[in-house]
């Protein structure tokens, strides 16, 4: 494969966030009976130059095609293809340029070589004028149907074929995290303990004394690993305590580990009121933005608001920080920057609700999300 170095123009994230929601419309506008498979990570989402040269990538997306982003910033998506499927990824690439939206099916391979059939999304973003044009691209898994005879059992088998390509789509997730994370972390481990015992029989005990050592230091990362995987699958927190208590708890965690930032929480609701299949993504949006805001906003204070809207829940969160104008999107910081909020954004309205990105009335950023309650 080839790499090619993209220019990296600056993307404001509110022109981020404007393309994404354009991408949405436009795609339930074209294909408004069409559904697709997306994992608990979310929406796979990419940045490319106009050639369809990688500029950045969210998780979900190196998820997707188990490379880092380090490894695909640059890289032509035909550089992912099968040599038998390459011609026509280049011409669906690079087809068209001057179209703002269009969508297209590919078969591109991730790391292991496993053929992926991807329904790709892909939508211009405003560029400001001064760099070269830029496309926001979203990998999804088609599911398409088309009723047949008017078949009343079309929409229940439909749904229940989306539900098993769903879940199928998380056991290969978590088998390819724990084969190639805790998989191997294991191995270590198992190889360390081993050469610890050779040591003590040949009486290096000083040797084996801090191989000893490390190896307990390498046990205490894969339990945090661990920990990782099953609270992506589904907060503890939330189960045990529910949505606002997790949320007070996420705060002050987040408050406890950077000395320079105070966190205010306050909810009006109770966790009875809120419907379940809308907890973890609410708590995941939360989160995103707490992380966002400690990496890139350098803010000292932050309000996190979870109240009643009349008919509505609203969730609000504010920072005193540097302002949402001044984030450009950089290939080395996507996914906790720019790609992290168009998460975010595919999370509220996957369940019907309304998001925005704003500066803040006295400085700063606001995020703000509706749902119907």
């Amino acid at each position: 494969m080839h790499a090619i170095t993209p220019p990296e123009p600056p993307v404001r994230l509110r022109d981020l966030i404007d393309a994404m929601r354009r991408l949405g419309s436009a795609a339930r506008n074209a294909q408004p009976h069409a559904a697709h498979v997306s994992d608990a990570r979310g929406a796979a989402l990419a940045v490319t130059t106009c050639d369809g040269a990688i500029v950045s990538v969210n998780r979900s997306a190196t998820v997707l095609f188990g490379y880092a982003g380090a490894e695909l910033a640059g890289k032509q998506f035909a550089d992912f293809a099968h040599d038998d499927d390459r011609a026509h990824v280049e011409r669906e690439f690079h087809a068209n340029a001057a179209e703002a939206f269009r969508s297209f099916d590919v078969t591109l391979a991730g790391r292991t070589g496993h053929r992926l059939f991807l329904r790709v999304f892909q939508q211009s973003i405003a560029s400001g004028g001064t760099g070269a044009p830029l496309r926001l691209l979203m990998f999804v898994e088609p599911l398409t149907s088309s009723k047949i005879d008017g078949s009343s059992d079309y929409e229940s088998s439909a749904f229940t074929t989306w539900l098993f390509m769903g879940q199928q789509r998380e056991r290969e997730r978590l088998a390819a995290e724990l084969h190639d994370g805790m998989g191997q972390a294991l191995t270590l481990i198992k190889l360390m303990v081993e050469d610890a015992r050779m040591r003590l029989r040949a009486g290096h005990t000083d040797d084996a004394v801090q191989l000893l050592d490390s190896t307990v230091l390498q046990i205490r990362d894969t339990i945090g690993e661990m920990r990782q995987i099953c609270g992506e699958l589904r907060p503890l927190a939330l189960e045990r305590l529910g949505l606002p208590a997790a949320l007070s708890t996420l705060c002050r965690r987040v408050e406890k580990s950077v000395e320079t930032l105070s966190v205010a929480f306050a909810c009006g609701v109770e966790d009875g009121e809120i419907r379940d299949h809308l907890k973890a993504d609410i708590f995941r949006v939360v989160q995103e933005a707490l992380n966002n805001i400690v990496k890139h906003a350098d803010a000292s204070e932050v309000r996190v608001d979870l109240q009643r809207d009349g008919a509505h829940l609203l969730l609000s969160i504010h920072d005193n920080g540097s302002g949402c104008d001044n984030h450009p999107l950089r290939s080395s910081d996507a996914r906790s920057n720019g790609l992290g909020l168009i998460g975010m954004q595919h999370r509220v309205e996957a369940q019907g609700g309304a998001f925005a990105l704003n500066p803040g009335d006295d400085g700063g950023t606001e995020i703000t999300a509706r749902w119907l309650l």
